[in-house]
């Protein structure tokens, strides 16, 4: 009989599903109801605001439905990306999206149980410190520069934070001790018993010092201080290797379909 417990890869995809949708009814970014999928976009050049998630597509309606969902995002010219995970990807959807023009790229879909307080490492030269709820544009800021977007091409987009539940979500930064200039920032998204971290950046003059450790750290703490038992996170080159070293283990990997115009 299966274990009626949910396994570590159910409690990532249900967490990533949550923030999906979360992002999708932020008034920063456009949507449309979609029967099969969550959809947003905006005008920004960046494929991480510009989405196809969670779809649920039969093999059977591929042909019909990938082509419906991509036309809006081809037809506005904008890097974007289709996002899947175990449960929303076949193999009929992958050709069709490798048919279409779309490049895959993979990244660990990681979870940790959170059973014990860690030390976060946090150098001397550093503090970690929340962002309450009326205070969240360094915070967001310091994810776009993370992102290489400047603050004047990203600016409409500064207070998306703010549009989140600050009940479910929390926002850390990572500060210098000497200047108080950010170095890193991370969000925190909470879906009952587990948490999801993400947009975990470290600014580029301050990567190779830990910061990574340091924001994922604190977050795991202050998840666990409040009732949380699980943390779930989508890793990428730069974090990784802090989040392994922070007990994360692999579940899956999320592959993130990218499309992006040719050059001019």
């Amino acid at each position: 009989m299966r274990d009626l417990l949910t396994t570590p890869v159910e409690t990532i995809e249900a967490d990533f599903e949550a923030l999906q949708v979360t992002m999708a009814k932020s008034p920063v970014f456009q949507t449309s109801d979609e029967p099969d999928a969550t959809v947003y976009w905006s005008h920004l050049p960046l494929a991480v605001c510009n989405v196809i998630a969670n779809a649920r597509i039969a093999s059977v309606d591929v042909a019909q439905r990938v082509p419906e969902l991509l036309a809006p995002y081809l037809e506005r010219g904008l890097p974007f990306q289709w996002l899947t995970t175990p449960a929303t990807t076949t193999p009929a959807l992958e050709a069709a999206l490798a048919q279409a023009g779309l490049v895959a790229h993979e990244a660990a879909a990681m979870h940790v149980q959170l059973d014990q307080p860690i030390d976060p490492e946090t150098p001397d030269d550093v503090f970690v410190d929340v962002a309450w709820p009326d205070h969240t544009e360094p915070v967001a800021s310091t994810i776009f520069a993370g992102l290489g977007l400047s603050v004047a091409t990203s600016a409409e987009h500064m207070d998306f934070l703010d549009t989140m539940d600050p009940a479910d979500h929390q926002f850390f930064i990572a500060r210098s001790s000497f200047t108080g200039d950010p170095q890193g920032a991370s969000t925190a998204h909470r879906r009952g018993s587990s948490v999801m971290f993400g947009n975990i950046v470290t600014l580029p003059g301050a990567r190779g010092h830990g910061i990574d450790r340091a924001l994922t750290g604190t977050m795991m703490n202050r998840a666990r201080e409040t009732g949380a038992t699980t943390a779930t996170a989508i890793s990428t080159e730069e974090t990784y290797a802090a989040l392994v070293d922070l007990g994360f283990r692999t579940g899956f990997n999320l592959v993130s379909w990218h499309w992006a115009p040719p050059p001019a």
